[in-house]
């Protein structure tokens, strides 16, 4: 569950250092305290217009609480504190800080880090106070200079707040775990799977469109190759398991010799059982840079897993039972967040940190006015017309037909003949069929090539057979029903079919059709199963399953989106799939590998290039007017980087074109607008709407659109959730747009995310991001694990990769 604090100023509150104050346009109010920003951060002119108005108003929660500062005049004091003689240990340094001696002087809710002290009032500029080493009763002197004060718009107090909320999560008695705040003694125990998860949560604060917040996000203890010690409640990365070590083997400690065993009943009060274990190894990052790994020794009986193997993912019955615990819906969230509010007011010694730092947490979550965006027909064959219901359409593609047919009169299929299969196969060809008879597609029956036998290699083979026996004729879809999921198969084949001899193929795991035992081996679901796949194969051999209604004309709209390859090390690969046609629903795709964010950069001017050239060889010589670049995969750190570098980079791309088809033409420039625009779709952010009362909370229906309260000023940016979603609590999608010269405005940006959303073909809803983000997510990810190499020219202008 996400939760989230905003700090809302008092009237006339100190007026400090930062870069301006401008307007926005939700009330007039003025922007304090950019200097909480990093300047680099800033794409949006104070004052710009960023607030859209189309859709109906809709109340919801947003899961940041208010935070009142209850001084006008805010000041933090910075200190160096040293130390004579030195003490290394940071933990003892701490300690020492919290003896009657000094907190007499400063109180205990100081915020100190080791080195640098912060206070709320003013202290000495000098002062020294002697203090007896916890563990030896040598006397010690501190000494305390003050270095620096900071107002409210101060970055570092960004910091410090972060600092204050990990300290009442402490008194709390929330343990933490890396970077988070867990509640041991709220577990939630599976107990037929032997297993506990512990809700916790993530906090972060920085500068929202009119005043400070600090975004909570609750979450739930359990994924990744991690393992947890509760005698020091520490995270540890799993390296490996060390056989010739176990319990009973010696190391130096303090000079003298000590088992393994004999250290951890002395230093926690545990006592192994088993001496005869081995001992697994986890490897830190090195304390200093050119040093080996800090290596920490474990024993097996002392630690618990956290998160899910494979196998474990692949267990229905499991995931459904964690799912109840973890998929909380937002009536849930509601409640846990006023639940943790009420634990925040009803602890004092929270209340006493919170006072000495001069804040209040408010009694609920903020209140947001979203707005809702209104529904999309889909267009289909010739005039007809259908909307979904809640954002899915799956029966009206079936009863209204496609909006552009595709032809499947030559196609072939290859898989095993016998048995089984062999009456799978048939049925499959026969529905296809079927199907292409209701969808009006030209389907002809279909050449079938049987294999010998199931390995990778007789699939290969026998996929060669059939394109030599059709001896150069032209083949628009090739099947493969494979038998099992083996990614060695389907990657041979994958890369054959669409790097080596590139044919539009369509792969089938047999176990898909089958149905199950107990229903004797009859699936009840068959007929949607095929129609999903059938819907893929007119996809993948130039077809559209339905448009929606864009009102651009002469516009080009790119997805970019990157992903790993899994046999480069170190090298990612970028993948670009952009429009080519006016009505939006013919592609080009292209992808590059890249080790640095500089070959990404010429990568998009790459990309650029060739997908202009792209549409203007599809649209009678004529470049469009307007690109609009939406760019996945990048986080907050990569922002000034995509502002300076990227953008101007794809600008060059554009003008490059342009005077060069000028010149072709012998007309005058006409240079390209552009929108480049980051999609996030990991926030922290939810947004949950207000049911019937302020006590019931659902999730916001599809085309929500969040522009005030929870957006960034130094942003021109918004917050969309797309898709209906009943299970769990949706999570919505940013949108940054870094760059717009197009003149679409806020509004029209908003309404054309949410079209986009709509064009996605391997599902018949919405999803997630605008569909060229999704078709390059889908490239990259096929690019990546099975291609590792570029697709064949002939494939780029379809939906091969779908």
């Amino acid at each position: 569950m996400t939760i989230g604090t905003m700090v809302t100023m008092a009237s006339g509150s100190g007026r400090g250092r930062g870069r301006g104050s401008g307007t926005n346009n939700s009330g007039g109010k003025t922007q304090e305290y950019y200097g909480t920003i990093q300047p680099d951060l800033f794409v949006r002119q104070p004052g710009e217009p960023k607030i859209g108005s189309s859709g109906r108003q809709q109340r919801c929660f947003a899961n940041f609480v208010p935070i009142e500062m209850e001084k006008a005049d805010y000041s933090i004091y910075q200190f160096h504190v040293e130390f004579d003689p030195v003490v290394d240990s940071k933990h003892v340094r701490e300690r020492m800080l919290l003896h009657e001696n000094v907190t007499d002087e400063i109180g205990c809710f100081h915020v100190f880090d080791g080195m640098i002290l912060y206070l709320t009032k003013e202290w000495h500029q000098n002062q020294e106070i002697e203090v007896p080493h916890p563990n030896t009763g040598d006397l010690i002197k501190v000494i305390f200079k003050q270095t620096n004060r900071f107002l409210l718009d101060n970055a570092q107090t960004i910091n410090i707040f972060n600092t204050i909320i990990r300290r009442c999560f402490d008194e709390m008695q929330l343990v933490q775990l890396g970077r988070h705040y867990f509640n041991s003694k709220d577990a939630r125990n599976v107990r037929e799977y032997n297993m506990s998860i512990l809700p916790g949560f993530e906090t972060a604060i920085r500068m929202y469109e009119n005043q400070l917040m600090l975004c909570e996000k609750m979450n739930e203890m359990y994924g990744g190759s991690t393992i947890i010690t509760l005698y020091n409640n520490k995270l540890h990365r799993f390296t490996r398991l060390d056989w010739t070590i176990n319990p009973l083997s010696e190391f130096q400690k303090d000079g003298q010799s000590i088992t393994l065993k004999e250290y951890f009943k002395m230093q926690y009060g545990r006592e192994i059982k088993n001496d005869d274990q081995p001992i697994i190894i986890s490897e830190g990052k090195p304390k200093q840079p050119g040093e080996p790994p800090q290596v920490n020794y474990i024993v097996p009986e002392l630690c618990f897993p956290t998160g899910l193997t494979d196998e474990m993912r692949k267990d229905f019955r499991m995931m459904k039972e964690i799912a109840m615990y973890t998929r909380l819906s937002p009536q849930q969230r509601l409640q846990e967040t006023r639940k943790l509010i009420t634990e925040f007011h009803s602890n004092e010694r929270v209340q006493a940190c919170l006072n000495y730092w001069g804040i209040r947490l408010a009694d609920d979550l903020a209140n947001v006015n979203a707005r809702v965006l209104k529904s999309e027909p889909l267009h289909a064959e010739g005039t007809k017309k259908y909307e979904g219901r809640n954002a899915e359409w799956a029966r009206g593609v079936k009863e209204s037909g496609i909006y552009r047919r595709s032809d499947m009169t030559n196609w072939i299929v290859v898989g095993p003949n016998s048995g089984n299969s062999g009456m799978l196969i048939q049925k499959f060809i026969s529905e296809s069929s079927r199907l292409g008879s209701t969808l009006r597609v030209p389907i002809g029956d279909p050449m079938c090539v049987p294999i010998k036998g199931v390995s990778p290699n007789d699939y290969l083979e026998g996929v060669k057979l059939a394109i030599k026996q059709v001896a150069g004729e032209t083949v628009h879809m090739l099947v493969v029903m494979l038998v099992d999921d083996n990614k060695t198969r389907y990657d041979s084949l994958k890369k054959f079919l669409c790097v080596e001899c590139p044919i539009p193929n369509q792969c089938v795991n047999l176990r898909t059709l089958a149905g199950k035992s107990s229903d004797g081996g009859e699936n009840k679901n068959f007929g949607s199963i095929v129609l999903k796949i059938f819907l893929q194969m007119i996809c993948k051999t130039g077809g559209a399953l339905w448009k929606v209604n864009i009102p651009l004309s002469d516009t080009m709209i790119v997805g970019y989106d990157l992903y790993h390859d899994s046999t480069l090390k170190g090298k990612t690969v970028g993948a670009c799939v952009s429009t080519t046609s006016g009505d939006f629903t013919e592609f080009y795709s292209q992808t590059r590998p890249h080790e640095n964010p500089t070959q990404l950069g010429n990568n998009l001017t790459h990309f650029v290039r060739k997908a202009l050239k792209k549409y203007y060889d599809n649209n009678n010589n004529t470049l469009p007017t307007r690109l609009i670049l939406y760019r996945d995969g990048a986080g907050d750190g990569q922002i000034p980087y995509i502002k300076n570098t990227e953008v101007k980079l794809v600008r060059d791309a554009c003008d490059m074109v342009t005077q060069r088809a000028a010149k072709i033409n012998n007309k005058e420039h006409k240079p390209i607008t552009l929108a480049f625009i980051i999609v996030t779709k990991r926030v922290n952010m939810r947004i949950l709407k207000q049911g019937a009362s302020s006590n019931n909370a659902i999730n916001p229906d599809p085309g929500t659109v969040v522009d005030t309260v929870v957006t960034r000023p130094e942003r021109m940016d918004f917050y969309l959730v797309p898709q209906f979603v009943n299970q769990g609590t949706v999570t919505p999608v940013s949108y940054n747009i870094i760059y717009d010269d197009t003149g679409l405005g806020p509004d029209k940006q908003q309404q054309l995310a949410f079209k986009l959303c709509h064009l996605y073909y391997n599902w018949q809803g919405t999803v997630r991001v605008p569909a060229p983000c999704q078709y390059a997510h889908k490239l990259a990810f096929l690019t990546a694990q099975s291609l590792h190499g570029d697709s064949d020219e002939q494939l780029r202008d379809k939906l091969f990769f779908l």
